[in-house]
């Protein structure tokens, strides 16, 4: 049964639209804005009538802390008055659904709930969904990176450094945390390319040949057509093309610089590059952060993004770098993917 929060500062409001409502809904009532808010603080609601003008604590105010505690929750603005700016900046801060004016019709009251919250259900329903799906998608990413960590016995670690290390570095860039943390995730599949890689190559522990190195390249774009077209994978098909390309234009496999490089592959290039450099591979020792980040302030503008890495230098003080490179695989997965870590 849905939940209802009626607020109004008139008692005879107050008890006509409980009777009105208590039959099909859990009716919860307040006479002023301070206790509605402590209802909204305590209590789930998934629609909310409220008078405009009360003393004390305003609708408008009560209405903006409900779209701050419970914003799934529908708000309606019940008023008397015609004042159309007033109404117009309470639709702006507190994005209310409709409102009605005194003295309503019962009949088309009862309709707009009704109609409100059907919109919520279906909204709900549809984040459910939308839910399941992002989860599908995740779990689609993580079995093509297991997939990659049989060619790779060193893979799996690697993978969820990266991905820290590129949602961190993609919010210092001003990127929105949403973004970032999609970034991050689609980073994982940076390498996905090499599962069209020969082992004898991939894991060769020696320098590559002229002839082995040019079949190594190729796994930039055989990891976009891995990928294939799938819209969700559209920032991951951009990391496994960009990711080899430099700042400077001397990268592959096209040869681009600067900000035509998408800036999820430049972000990616700076993470990758350092994981590389402070873990032991096949063909070097791990390197100490310093002169991990030495290295790439060296590169700067040649095959990195200056930008990113002047954000690269701020994590290295702040020591957040050395905490990323620290964090065990079991902590890794914890911090991303629950699911598996339990």
């Amino acid at each position: 049964m849905h939940t209802l929060l009626i607020v109004d500062d008139d008692p005879d409001v107050l008890a006509a639209l409980r009777r009105a409502f208590r039959k099909g809904y859990n009716v919860l009532t307040a006479d002023n804005g301070s206790a509605a808010i402590s209802i909204l603080n305590e209590q789930t609601v998934h629609l909310i009538i409220c008078d405009q003008r009360m003393p004390g604590v305003t609708g408008e105010q009560v209405l903006e802390h409900a779209l701050f505690k419970q914003p799934d929750a529908v708000r309606i603005l019940l008023t008397g008055y015609s004042d159309m700016e007033s109404l117009v900046a309470c639709v702006n801060e507190a994005h209310i659904y409709k409102y009605v004016a005194k003295p309503w019709d019962p009949q088309e009251l009862s309709f707009t709930v009704a109609r409100a919250l059907d919109a919520y259900d279906l909204k709900r329903r549809l984040d459910e969904a939308q839910g399941l799906l992002e989860s599908a998608y995740e779990d689609a990413v993580l079995m093509l990176c297991i997939a990659a960590e049989g060619k790779d016995e060193d893979t799996s670690s690697h993978l969820y450094r990266v991905r820290h290390y590129t949602e961190t570095l993609a919010i210092a860039m001003g990127v929105p945390a949403e973004q970032a943390e999609h970034m991050g995730l689609m980073s994982m599949l940076h390498d996905i390319g090499k599962l069209s890689v020969p082992d004898e190559i991939l894991k060769k522990p020696g320098k590559l040949s002229d002839d082995e190195w040019v079949v190594m390249k190729t796994h930039s774009m055989a990891g976009v057509r891995i990928l294939g077209g799938n819209m969700f994978y559209g920032t991951a098909r951009e990391i496994c093309a960009g990711h080899h390309e430099n700042y400077d234009g001397s990268g592959y496999p096209y040869g681009i610089k600067g900000s035509d490089i998408p800036l999820s592959a430049r972000i990616v290039k700076v993470a990758d590059v350092f994981d590389a450099l402070t873990t032991k591979r096949p063909y070097k020792d791990a390197w100490p952060v310093e002169r991990a980040m030495a290295e790439i302030n060296d590169k700067k503008s040649i095959m990195f993004d200056p930008d990113i890495v002047v954000q690269m230098q701020k994590l290295f003080e702040t020591g957040e770098l050395r905490a990323i490179l620290d964090m065990g695989e079991e902590a890794a997965v914890a911090r991303f993917h629950p699911k598996k870590a339990v």
